[in-house]
This record gives C-alpha cells, structure tokens and sequence, in this order.
C-alpha cells in the first residue's frame, strides 16, 4: 500500500493512502512514517498481530 505524508497548517504531520483517507497524524514526518508502515497498513491489511486500543471511552460503568 502506498501512501503520502503532508505537512497540516497547525505543523502536524498527515499521513494519507492512495484514495486520499487520513490514516495517521503526529508530530514529526518521522513518526508517521513509522507508525503508519510499521502498524496502520499491517493493521489494514489484517496482518497486525499485536494489540490495538481505543483512546477514549464514551461509556460510563457502573453506577455515578
């Protein structure tokens, strides 16, 4: 899978794929660049086998 890294107007860095879809954001073109081969394709491709998470939890458990 190809993709293209693009510099946003806040600084950040953009990784997207070849349709255009956002894959991977962070703060150096270096990091996205690895992040984005090293784990957001294989995890596409269902090649990952390591673990993945969700930042964030939009449910309450338990009792407030």
């Amino acid at each position: 899978m190809k993709y293209t890294i693009k510099e946003t107007r806040y600084g950040l860095f953009q990784s997207y794929d070849e349709d255009g879809n956002p894959l991977t954001m962070g703060l150096t073109e270096e990091a996205v660049s690895f992040v984005t081969t090293n784990i957001r394709i294989p995890v596409l491709r269902g090649e990952w086998d390591g673990e993945t998470h969700v930042a964030g939890k939009a449910v309450v458990d338990g009792k407030l």
